[in-house]
């Protein structure tokens, strides 16, 4: 059995996919399953060890590269093709694929039901994890349980650099996302830092991009942003004792491997979007107006600014006594 899982972006989207190749080896043990990816997101997919091989989508390649991947894709004879992302890009190249049956996700958008099948109507209410799942369930016709399955290796020991040795507690801060309803506000954050390096002997990093390097200054933390690839991150992150962050990527990388980890969400749609496991805590201020997926009606985000210092603290207490 031959099947490609057609999940080109992005990173908090990808990891929530996961569980799908761990269900697919429980009902076919020795398939293929290959995993289709834009090139920004290839080092996400390396660390999922149930992956054969990853096809790599150049998107900046124009048609060129479109018709390039398709090329390689259908090489492969695919048994199988499920499209977990339900945009029209992704359901012209899965309808363009030579395979014996091709699925979509519920959900799916910019008319791509029309070039691929939907298995059921969108539940708004329905998790992404196991919205993935589905699109397996209505091929098989059988339930399947959700499992993550990350491989972290990496040669690169940034603690050493930073004088953390391997004895010493480790908090991560992951405060930077791109959608501005989602981010925290970076006054909370050193207020936080403040608060836990007071009652506790730990390290406080900071993770992000090179872009948010600086932005988070402080006495009581380890600016780390820019300073790792996806790889090195997972790395890091399961050294951490926790996590707190927003609702982006790397917070998702760290729930999945089960790495207590504490969201604050804002404009993100909870329902959709919130971790999956007993090691994450959501804190969400409830508002009326949420979710707004970024498109906010007050000039400061509500959402956001009544999640307080405090009640973050007291949350990962029990994690980091």
């Amino acid at each position: 059995m031959k099947i490609l899982i057609v999940k080109p972006s992005s990173f908090g989207d990808i990891i929530q996919a996961n569980p799908v190749l761990q269900a697919i080896k429980l009902q076919w043990p020795i398939s293929q399953i290959d995993w289709l990816v834009f090139k920004q997101w290839e080092q996400v997919v390396r660390l999922f060890p149930n992956v054969h091989n990853i096809k790599v989508w150049d998107r900046e390649g124009g048609i060129k590269a479109f018709f390039d991947i398709l090329k390689d894709c259908n090489k492969e004879n695919y048994d199988i093709v499920i499209d977990l992302q339900g945009l029209l890009r992704t359901a012209m190249f899965t309808r363009l694929l030579k395979a014996k049956q091709k699925v979509g996700v519920s959900g799916m958008k910019e008319f791509s039901w029309l070039l691929v099948k939907q298995p059921y109507k969108e539940d708004p209410k329905l998790n992404a994890v196991l919205r993935n799942l589905k699109s397996l369930t209505y091929i098989t016709g059988k339930q399947y349980p959700v499992e993550f399955k990350i491989h972290a290796e990496s040669k690169n020991n940034i603690f050493e650099n930073c004088k953390i040795t391997n004895d010493e507690k480790v908090i991560a801060f992951i405060p930077f996302s791109r959608g501005k309803t989602k981010n925290w506000n970076i006054q909370y954050y050193l207020k936080l830092a403040e608060m836990i390096k007071k009652n506790n002997d730990v390290k406080i990093i900071i993770l992000g991009s090179k872009n948010d390097y600086g932005k988070l200054r402080s006495k009581y933390t380890v600016d780390l942003c820019g300073r790792t690839d996806i790889l090195e991150l997972a790395n890091i992150l399961k050294k951490c004792i926790c996590v707190i962050g927003s609702d982006t990527g790397a917070t998702h990388l760290a729930n999945a491997m089960g790495i207590n980890s504490l969201f604050i969400f804002g404009g993100s749609d909870i329902n959709e979007t919130s971790p999956y496991g007993k090691n994450s805590i959501v804190l969400s201020a409830n508002l009326n107006c949420s979710p707004c997926r970024g498109k906010c009606k007050y000039t400061i985000e509500r959402c956001l600014e009544e999640i307080k210092p405090k009640m973050v603290f007291g949350s990962i207490q029990k994690w980091i006594k």
